[in-house]
């Protein structure tokens, strides 16, 4: 079983790794409060992420909503424990693990939409960097000729990752994906080149079978020496656009903003040299 939590905040992601654990004013119990700190106006929600959706938690522990072991307290029995901070619900849930004792956990109320969102914040630390590959290497380059670009096929990958909460009907899953979209090449050559080229794929690579007559889709052709640059070199990047979508248990599905990841290359882009004689 593989499971951990992450704190997401509503109106902002904020991680906090400080939890309290307080002993019942009943008896030795110890409930574990993680998830009722505010910060300014800032909610924080504690959800359970797991990276493997079919290794759940739910075949080995059960969690169910606590009630008062004190109906003296003003609450009745069967009556379940919650509180409120700033606009959130929380409601006390025992957490029962075989060979193990009960732990108590204050779980927020909150929407599908809220646990997407922490589930997203794990999935962007899972995207890799978009590092380039160039035929000719980028620090041989050449004028008038098409300079190919891709990134490895492993980058090009869907990355997900399903969150959780407890509820009085049944745990609510939410998994959020990012699917890569949009590969774009900035040549760095400014107002001298012809702009950004967008691919909608990782780009092919080159190999001496293909030559260098074959174009490719995601090819960019430099016409300025980078000898222009003091640096005398174009300062590059490539980037991936990721789009980020979520669906529930509930059959609730959304969207989420893109995220972009990129990297820098130097180019070196050289003009040719011709020596005429008769």
């Amino acid at each position: 079983m593989k499971f951990r939590i992450v704190f997401f905040a509503i109106t902002a992601i904020f991680f906090s790794f400080n939890s309290t654990a307080d002993a019942d004013q009943n008896g030795p119990v110890v409930v574990i409060d993680e998830f009722g700190s505010v910060v300014d106006r800032t909610i924080i929600a504690g959800i359970f992420v797991q990276q493997n959706d079919t290794d759940s938690e739910s075949n080995s522990c059960e969690w169910s909503a606590s009630v008062p072991r004190d109906s003296g307290q003003g609450q009745g029995a069967g009556t379940e424990v919650t509180k409120e901070i700033g606009s959130v619900s929380f409601r006390l849930y025992d957490r029962a693990c075989a060979g193990e004792i009960t732990n108590y956990y204050w779980i927020p109320e909150v929407s599908s939409e809220q646990i997407a969102r922490s589930a997203a914040s794990v999935v962007y630390d899972s995207i890799p960097a978009p590092f380039g590959d160039f035929a000719p290497p980028a620090r041989q380059g050449l004028i008038n000729v098409g300079t190919w670009f891709w990134v490895q096929p492993a980058v090009w990958q869907p990355k997900s990752v399903t969150a959780w909460i407890p509820t009085p009907q049944g745990p609510i899953t939410v998994t959020t994906t990012a699917t890569p979209i949009k590969l774009i090449f900035n040549p760095g050559d400014g107002f001298r080149g012809s702009g950004n080229k967008t691919c909608t794929g990782p780009g092919v690579r080159w190999t001496e079978l293909i030559g260098d007559q074959l174009p490719s889709p995601c090819m960019y052709t430099y016409r300025h020496s980078s000898a222009i640059n003091s640096s005398g070199l174009f300062s590059a990047s490539v980037s991936i656009v990721w789009r980020v979508t979520w669906r529930s248990s509930t059959g609730a599905t959304g969207t989420l903003p893109n995220v972009t990841t990129s990297s820098s290359h130097q180019m070196n882009i050289r003009e040719f040299q011709a020596l005429v004689t008769s």
